[in-house]
């Protein structure tokens, strides 16, 4: 019964169809019939579609996918439009994005059991943006983000779904419950503050709770925790474990102030940070980065090539150059 799911599945998300086609999906999901089937079969999707990504073209896709669902296209500069996007992070994009406007439209159609119209907002690379919720809630969004939500909260739920980073600032309204959905994770507030990292390429989710109160889902919504101002849970994918401590928050808002701050990190990891906040493509050997850990701070905007400086200084075997829009990373 799985693999009977999981080829349909596959199918609608291969393929473009009629919209009378694509509605019958839809009820077809939504309906309560086989839900434990549906749902194993939706998250092993997404699972394979972040592993297995195709070379597709990117923006093609994606335009199929915005006008078969319906979703409002959010102005942003000419630049980012059909800009080739590195392919060692964005292979995979396309799918990926296919499957979260199928999750959320199910996942919305069982709870709210109502008809949804999708808003998308997607931040290009380098960019950040500030914008309000059809409830007043306050949303910061980091680069390389994108924010799946209904026109207006009709339901007993204020339900969103978040791939990236986001900071959230919640209007009170204890009747109605926000929720942030994204891969096999779910935070749930009422009125408060809290900041939510979930990239696709990521192996950890992580959630930070600044003010208030959230109750943190996670493992397929098996494991739960109510977390407490300063506090974060970090999800590892692979293992399905988690950590819980606490955080020093001015470090996980540091990225809504224009700041770099890398706590212990591979130069792995933080070249996939610089790649989200720098609009350059970035190119190196992963056999020419040290396994290293190491721990940087940059304020008030830093320029690329200075960050580049001081990480290349204090790694000591490694040079960069940077021509155009490509950073280049290579050993002495």
């Amino acid at each position: 019964m799985k693999n009977y799911f999981q080829k349909i599945l596959s199918l609608f998300v291969n393929h473009d169809y009629p919209t009378a086609t694509e509605e019958h999906f839809y009820r077809w999901l939504a309906d309560s019939e086989h839900a434990n089937e549906k749902d194993k079969a939706l998250h092993e999707l997404w699972v394979t579609c972040q592993k297995q990504g195709e070379s597709t073209d990117w923006q093609k896709s994606l335009e199929q996918w915005k006008r078969a669902n319906g979703f409002v296209q959010p102005s942003r500069p000419t630049r980012t439009i059909g800009r080739v996007l590195p392919l060692r992070l964005w292979q995979s994009a396309a799918a990926v994005l296919l499957i979260v406007s199928i999750s959320l439209v199910y996942w919305l159609n069982r709870v709210e059991k109502t008809e949804v119209d999708l808003v998308q907002q997607f931040i290009p690379t380098a960019e950040m943006k500030i914008f309000f919720l059809p409830d007043g809630s306050q949303v910061q969004m980091n680069s390389r983000s994108t924010l799946l939500y209904p026109q207006q909260f009709n339901g007993k739920n204020r339900s969103v779904y978040l791939v990236g980073e986001a900071n959230f600032k919640v209007k009170p309204d204890k009747e109605h419950p926000f929720i942030v959905k994204s891969t096999d994770f779910q935070v749930t507030a009422l009125g408060t503050e809290f900041n939510i990292s979930a990239y696709a390429d990521a192996k950890e989710i992580s959630a930070t709770l600044i003010e208030g109160s959230v109750l943190v889902e996670y493992d397929n919504l098996t494991q739960r925790t109510l977390l407490q101002p300063n506090e974060q849970l970090i999800y590892h994918k692979g293992t399905h474990s988690h950590t819980i401590g606490t955080i020093n928050i001015d470090d996980v808002t540091a990225w809504q102030r224009g700041e770099l701050i890398f706590r212990e990190m591979t130069l792995h990891d933080i070249i996939t940070v610089l790649e989200r906040k720098y609009d350059y493509q970035f190119i190196y050997s992963l056999h020419s980065l040290k396994k290293d850990r190491y721990s940087f701070r940059f304020k008030d905007e830093a320029s690329l090539p200075i960050v580049m400086d001081v990480i290349v200084d204090v790694v000591g075997n490694l040079k960069f150059r940077i021509q155009g829009d490509k950073c280049y990373i290579m050993r002495k």
